[in-house]
C-alpha cells in the first residue's frame, strides 16, 4: 500500500514537472476551458474566470521568487491549468457523493443477502476496496497535473465506477461478528 502511494506521489511530481517544462500550458488551458464550457452552465463559467485568476495569483505568490523568475510564464500557465481543473472537479463533486451512496446501498443490500452464506470476511477484498478509494484520489490528482488533454466526462466516469466498486467492496467485506 505504501509503495503504491509513493509511486503515485512521484508520478504526480513527474507530471507537474513535465507540465511546467513542456511550455504547453496555455494550449492546455484553452482546451480545458473549452471542455469545461460543455460541462458547466454559462453562469458557472462566468463565475469561474475571476475565481480562477485570483486563485492562480495566490498560488503563484507562494512559489519561491527564484522559481518565479526562472519559469515565469510556463509556471503561470501550469498553475492556471491545475487551478482550472481543480475548480472543475469541485463543480462535479456531487457526482462523487452520488457514487458513494450507490456503493453503500449496493454493498448493504449485498451484505444482507449474503449473511446466511458468508461467515467470514475477506481481508484481501476489503484491502482492495481501500486501495480503490485511494486510487480514485490519485486518479483525480493525476488528471489535474496531466500534461495532456483528457475529457472531464471520462475522468468523472472512471472515478465514479471505481468509487462505487470500492465502497461496495468495503461494505460487503468489512470485518464483523455474525
Amino acid at each position: 500500500m505504501k509503495l503504491l502511494l509513493v509511486a503515485a506521489f512521484f508520478l504526480i511530481l513527474a507530471s507537474v514537472s513535465t507540465l511546467v517544462s513542456a511550455g504547453e500550458g496555455r494550449r492546455l488551458v484553452q482546451q480545458s476551458w473549452f471542455e469545461a464550457s460543455h460541462l458547466l452552465p454559462a453562469k458557472r463559467m462566468s463565475e469561474l474566470g475571476p475565481v480562477m485568476r485570483a486563485y492562480t495569483e495566490r498560488v503563484f505568490q507562494l512559489v519561491p521568487v527564484r522559481l518565479r523568475q526562472k519559469f515565469d510564464q510556463k509556471l503561470w500557465d501550469a498553475i492556471e491549468l491545475m487551478t482550472l481543473r481543480l475548480l472543475t472537479i469541485r463543480y462535479v463533486a456531487p457526482t462523487f457523493v452520488l457514487s458513494a451512496w450507490i456503493g453503500l446501498l449496493e454493498g448493504f443490500w449485498s451484505r444482507s443477502n449474503l449473511k446466511g452464506l458468508v461467515k467470514i470476511h475477506s481481508p484481501m477484498r476489503f484491502n482492495l476496496g481501500l486501495v480503490g478509494l485511494g486510487t480514485s484520489t490519485a486518479m483525480t490528482m493525476l488528471w489535474v497535473t496531466a500534461p495532456i488533454t483528457v475529457p472531464v466526462f471520462l475522468v468523472v466516469f472512471c472515478i465514479f465506477v471505481l468509487a462505487v466498486l470500492s465502497i461496495r467492496s468495503l461494505v460487503v467485506h468489512a470485518p464483523s461478528q455474525f
